[in-house]
């Protein structure tokens, strides 16, 4: 797992550096001035709403959105202090162009306008507090964005790392190594395609974000469901000699390959973005922004030991539904998110829902759009579990303790 750590630092430190001496940052923005012209921009629009212009008017919000909040870099970076506070943000724009395509009437627009407008002022004080223009603030960001990042993408490789090492399966690690060293590369192309290819045309960048949190939705749903299974087993050993070489064809180590890749990609190239216009910010303080990066893979690894740790002392049933739940919520929280993001781009209708308020940390946002696709990934998993734990679970034989066999 190291050798990970190593990859990671020396991908970022070379690959942020190169991309911020080839494309040389602009003098730093004035988001006050960018929020000034989207607040003008926006009750503009309202004073020509009629009831009955809708399209005319969400084209210009969604215009609002990519060419300013998204254009001028205020989103990234929001994004790269607080995704949280960025997705409320995101979220209030989606409500307010899909209430323009529906003819929304003129009040219930102004009110959402009216909180989005504070809400952009708050974002622009959150950059201006949070300026990198010292090193001790670089320094901080360096280390908390890939802190941040990586924490998440972590708690899945290590749940899937401690499932093999428990299954003495550790022979088959490679697979998930193999998984996070190819999202890594492929981070670092997608970062660089998102600054040349892609940089005018913002929807490309929400569509493949949609996109990739879809499938991993349902990557991460299909190993949830496959560990969940295997918690019934009374007895582990018993169940790892006798059905553990079927347990593990090559499509589980596919899926738990394809989590381990997803997980890391889907972080990958939006940290090296945040680096990016960190560094390129920041030109002067280039030793805090190595040592922010360095401090934040130290404490990751730090992390990765203990949890490695701590799930070999936790009873296997225990620790196979924690961890299957664990994934489970991560799949419902991505289906949100993939929903919002494709909404962004246009790919898919807003129908907002005033009176719900949006949850970030569990990747709810006020649509029908999205509750709906979340309510059809819940319901019948529920479902499931329901079904699960009601039914008489069969009385497995014992077996005669034998040498365990050796996965090919």
């Amino acid at each position: 797992m190291m050798r990970i750590f190593l990859f990671i630092f020396l991908l970022l430190a070379s690959f942020t550096n190169a991309m911020a001496e080839n494309h040389p940052a602009p003098p730093g923005t004035d988001f006050n001035k960018v929020v000034n012209q989207m607040q003008q921009n926006g009750d503009r629009l309202l004073s020509q709403y009629n009831g009955k212009n809708g399209i005319a008017v969400m084209n210009g919000f969604s215009s609002m959105y990519f060419d300013h909040y998204e254009g001028e870099g205020m989103e990234l970076a929001v994004m790269a202090i607080s995704p949280t506070i960025n997705s409320q943000t995101e979220s209030l724009f989606t409500q307010l162009i899909g209430q323009a395509a529906s003819n929304t009437p003129l009040d219930q627009m102004q009110k959402t306008w009216s909180i989005l407008k504070l809400k952009l002022l708050d974002d622009a004080d959150l950059l201006q507090s949070n300026a990198a223009d010292s090193f001790s603030e670089v320094l901080f960001q360096a280390f908390i964005i890939l802190l941040r990042e990586g924490f998440e993408a972590m708690l899945v490789i290590t749940a899937l790392l401690a499932y093999l090492r428990r299954s003495n399966n550790t022979d088959k690690n490679p697979v998930i190594y193999f998984g996070v060293g190819l999202a890594l590369i492929a981070s670092a192309v997608t970062a660089y395609l998102f600054n040349t290819l892609f940089h005018a045309a913002g929807t490309n960048r929400e569509a493949m974000e949609g996109i990739t949190m879809l499938v991993a939705s349902g990557v991460l749903f299909y190993v949830s469901y496959w560990l969940f299974s295997k918690r019934e087993a009374e007895r582990w050993q018993n169940y790892i000699r006798s059905k553990m070489d079927k347990a593990l064809t090559n499509g589980s180590l596919l899926a738990l390959g394809l989590a381990a890749f997803l997980a890391v990609y889907r972080e990958g190239a939006e940290t090296i973005l945040f680096y990016q216009a960190l560094a390129a910010n920041a030109q002067q303080f280039h030793m805090a922004f190595i040592l922010g990066i360095v401090g934040a893979i130290s404490a990751l690894f730090l992390l990765y030991w203990i949890m490695q740790k701590a799930t070999l002392r936790i009873p296997y049933r225990i620790f196979f539904t924690a961890t299957a739940f664990f994934l489970f919520y991560m799949a419902f929280y991505f289906i949100g998110g993939a929903m919002l993001e494709l909404q962004e781009a246009g790919w898919l209708a807003i129908t907002p829902i005033t009176w719900l308020p949006p949850l970030a940390w569990l990747g709810i946002y006020p649509t029908w759009e999205s509750i709906g696709a979340q309510l059809a990934f819940l319901a019948p998993s529920i479902g499931f579990l329901t079904w699960h734990f009601t039914k008489k679970p069969a009385v497995e034989k014992p077996i005669k303790p034998e040498k365990p066999i050796k996965l090919s």
